[in-house]
């Protein structure tokens, strides 16, 4: 039986997780990433098979390249290596925008034989680099797909499937529109409470409040540790989603401020019995078995 050829390009958090999880999937795995000393602890970890500084040999062997850099450097990538495909190979990425990736590879692929499907695992932590990567990262994790040809969608799908993850079909700019909901502005929400209950001017202040802060501050401020390069990246790629998604967030952060103002406490309960009740449905869904 034909063993099937997978190329991950960017062996970071999301690239070295996915390498691992395909382990015993009956993949040759190949692996890239611009800094020798990536590829080489790529190889002592167990998560390519292969990973020589040449990539577009690489590019020539692979039935499946997964792009698994920044949203630009994904983009640059693509342009560079576009002669290095085989004919009938297929494509895909991990960014977390969709818009602007799909329209490219259109470009760069027109009359090709290659063919590109977006895709996105709603996966991943707040740390990053190979050393942060493992195995069960993608286990039961939503992956938002952008359709293109029928078998190649199929083929990046059944990748997904084997290790665990569950696909949802989706047009590339209504994901762009969701992930600044979901993802993108609770990103900005953390970063920016962090910064206001630790950004003090006065040191015996500052220190009271390091010493103040507990459990809930650690759980809603995770993902400010998110690397800060990354996200500029992802929020100028998405801008006008994320503002929008923002007003939002204002309208029911400010309707709180308000009841507080008013003493409209009966409300506020209510209003904070309604979020919740979303946030129990939603572990609902999300932790099904």
């Amino acid at each position: 039986m034909h063993q099937k050829t997978i190329l991950i390009a960017g062996l970071g958090l999301l690239g070295a997780s996915l390498g691992m999880a395909l382990r015993g999937h009956g993949f040759r795995r190949l692996g890239w990433a611009r800094r020798e000393s990536t590829r080489n602890a790529a190889l002592e970890l167990d998560v390519v098979d292969e990973s020589p500084a040449e990539v577009d040999s690489l590019l020539g062997r692979a039935d499946l390249t997964v792009l698994a850099m920044p949203i630009p450097a994904n983009i640059e990538f693509l342009r560079r290596h576009r002669a290095a495909w085989q004919n009938g190979a297929v494509v895909t990425d991990l960014g977390s925008t969709k818009s602007s990736i799909v329209s490219a590879a259109a470009e760069v692929f027109a009359g090709s034989g290659v063919h590109f499907v977006g895709s996105h695992p709603m996966a991943g932590t707040e740390k990053s680099g190979i050393g942060a990567a493992f195995a069960e990262l993608y286990a039961k994790a939503e992956v938002f797909v952008i359709p293109g040809d029928p078998e190649a969608t199929a083929k990046v799908e059944k990748l997904w499937h084997s290790i665990g993850a569950r696909t949802v079909r989706i047009d590339a700019v209504e994901h762009d529109k969701l992930v600044a909901h979901t993802s993108h502005v609770p990103h900005i929400l953390a970063s920016a409470l962090t910064r206001s209950v630790l950004s003090c001017a006065d040191p015996a202040e500052r220190a009271r409040r390091f010493s103040g802060c507990a459990t809930g501050f650690r759980d809603t401020s995770r993902i400010a540790s998110s690397n800060p390069v990354m996200w500029r990246e992802i929020i100028e790629n998405n801008r006008e989603a994320v503002l929008e998604a923002m007003n939002d967030f204002d309208r029911f952060y400010e309707e709180f401020r308000k009841l507080i103002i008013t003493q409209d406490f009966d409300a506020f309960e209510k209003d904070f019995a309604d979020g919740k009740a979303l946030r129990d449905e939603w572990m609902a869904y999300k932790y099904r078995k």
